[in-house]
């Protein structure tokens, strides 16, 4: 008699999908969202402000050390020394021949 039809057990099925999919993750993760505010302050950045920037990636990886996250702020680091160290060679270089 009042036996669902098969369009309203889809249609609970679709409902119950998506507010499993709400509830369960479809907003960032702590750790991104950690990544994605490193990286904002990374465009912003100046050579005073790497280590806190460089402080930022190291907070991602401490959430999580095995995650794609982590990985990606390993990569930011190294590029960020490797930024800084040729900033302070090309500063030298400049500084020994009196050019400012």
């Amino acid at each position: 008699m009042n036996a669902p039809t098969r369009n309203s057990r889809a249609l609970r099925i679709c409902l119950t999908l998506g507010l499993a999919l709400l509830a369960g993750g479809c907003g960032k993760s702590v750790q991104q969202k950690a990544f994605d505010d490193a990286l904002g302050k990374e465009q912003q950045m100046s050579e005073a402000t790497t280590g806190a920037i460089i402080a930022e990636y190291s907070r991602v990886i401490a959430l999580q050390p095995d995650s794609e996250w982590a990985a990606l702020a390993r990569a930011r680091i190294e590029a960020l020394e490797a930024k800084a160290k040729a900033a302070e060679l090309h500063k030298s270089i400049f500084q020994e021949h009196g050019v400012d």
